[in-house]
């Protein structure tokens, strides 16, 4: 990137703070954006519109982007979508899983290969002893078997053994179906397996015990999240599956602009506000105890000091006079943006650090969602 190009996206950067185009019509209706943003349901996720504008202020069509906390895959999507190049990063199985099923794009006949591979799983074996007992032993708001009919736990039973058995993350088809799934697990729609909850945290369940087809929900889920992708033109893009404080994957080089929104400090914890999902993903009750001590949201409680390796690998993957731009959580325990900004001047110049009310902002259903008060923005350049 060259240093006029800098000077122009920093003059788009001013005019950002002035207008906040994510705030104004139609980018802030709740719905705007494409349909396949909801392929599977996300706390934290930042909302398109907010991505949309990001990702035109600090980047031109055919620039290389990357999200090295690609979570749901917001930033890379909305990337994609626009003719950017893009990469993301995450340590998750559920979040790679969807961000992908949004990136790749899918081939229908390969994807409903896999879904008669479901159905014959389902239709030809019984749930092992280990996968019963798991599930019976992850209980937060209730067991999981308090969820759903018990013909219905059965087949969602074999269905976490399918996937887990024929895991691949990275692949466009199989990350599609195992999102969906994922999706359907819960929630107070009729798409929903389970009995009345909520689509991003499983409340405790309500009502009656109905029987729901696994296959035949999911494949609803997944016609619908095909017809949205058929619609779009997608720049190619993908999501590793990685620990980002290891050495980041290779075919990540020449970058112009990171765009990325680390754990905010004050959130609530995303591993158990999803943890339904995460068990669907293979956790058990030790994996809850032992897995989040190496999760960012969980390590920064102690210090920032795990940015640095983050702050060095953005500086060696980005191109010279590259922009650096992280979103963050500003609440009255932390000034996060001040806290980054020395680990962020070992290699970067600090070209702003601005903060945006957030406390306006609905919730969604959530009953806490910690004590974020403002959206901080770090903007780095590499000189």
């Amino acid at each position: 990137m060259n240093s006029t190009k800098l000077s122009d996206i920093l003059v788009k950067w001013e005019s950002f703070k002035i207008e906040f185009p994510h705030m104004n019509e139609p980018f802030s209706k709740r719905n705007w954006g494409s349909d396949l943003h909801s392929v599977c349901s996300y706390q934290g996720k930042m909302k398109p519109a907010l991505a949309y504008h990001l990702i035109d202020t600090f980047s031109s069509e055919g620039d290389t982007v990357l999200d090295p906390f690609s979570g749901s895959g917001t930033i890379p999507f909305e990337a994609a979508i626009n003719g950017r190049y893009s990469f993301g990063l995450d340590i998750g199985l559920l979040a790679t899983s969807v961000s992908n099923a949004k990136l790749k794009r899918h081939n229908p006949t390969e994807v409903f290969k896999i879904i008669d591979m479901l159905s014959d799983f389902i239709s030809n074996n019984t749930p092992e002893e280990k996968s019963i007992s798991e599930s019976k032993e992850v209980a937060f708001n209730k067991t999981i078997p308090e969820y759903f009919h018990e013909d219905t736990f059965r087949e969602i039973l074999l269905a976490r053994e399918f996937f887990l058995k024929y895991k691949e993350p990275e692949s466009e088809n199989w990350s599609l179906v195992f999102s969906c799934m994922l999706h359907i697990l819960h929630g107070n729609r009729p798409y929903a397996l389970s009995r009345n909850s909520h689509p991003i945290t499983p409340y405790a369940p309500t009502g009656d015990f109905i029987y729901k087809n696994v296959v035949e929900k999911l494949t609803n889920k997944v016609k619908k999240s095909i017809e949205a992708q058929e619609l779009l033109d997608l720049a190619p893009a993908k999501c590793f599956l990685a620990d980002i404080l290891h050495e980041w994957p290779l075919e990540i080089q020449k970058v112009d602009a990171i765009i990325t929104s680390p754990p905010f400090f004050d959130s609530t914890k995303f591993y158990m506000t999803n943890w339904m999902r995460y068990w669907f993903c293979g956790w058990n009750k030790q994996n809850f105890q032992e897995n989040p001590k190496s999760f960012i949201e969980v390590m920064q409680k102690k210090n920032f000091d795990v940015y640095d390796f983050i702050f060095k690998q953005s500086y060696e993957r980005l191109v010279d006079n590259g922009v650096a731009v992280f979103h963050l959580g500003h609440s009255d325990k932390c000034d996060m943006a001040e806290s980054l900004k020395s680990y962020a001047e070992k290699y970067f110049k600090v070209e702003d650090i601005f903060t945006e009310s957030v406390e306006h902002c609905e919730k969604h259903g959530i009953k806490d969602k910690g004590g974020v008060k403002g959206h901080q923005y770090l903007v780095l350049s590499k000189k």
